[in-house]
């Protein structure tokens, strides 16, 4: 399930990825303890470095936006 992760299994704090976890009364949990062997692990990583590169060029966009926005205010 895609939820924002906490640092489980190297995985930057607060970027949206798909970790195993568990469902219980209405609260999600990431599945710990899992083990990663060397081909999951590259797997992984690309993923991460995709994602941290999706996320800096929406962030970057959002800026452009509000920087024009702001000189649109009358």
């Amino acid at each position: 399930m895609g939820v924002y992760s906490d640092g489980s299994y190297g995985i930057q704090p607060g970027l949206v990825y798909y970790f195993p976890v568990t469902c219980e009364k209405g609260k999600w949990s990431i599945v710990q303890g899992l083990k990663i062997d060397e081909f999951s692990r590259a797997k992984m990583d690309a993923t991460t470095k995709e994602l941290v590169e999706e996320k800096s060029l929406a962030y970057s966009g959002l800026l452009g936006v509000i920087l024009l926005c702001q000189n649109c205010i009358v």
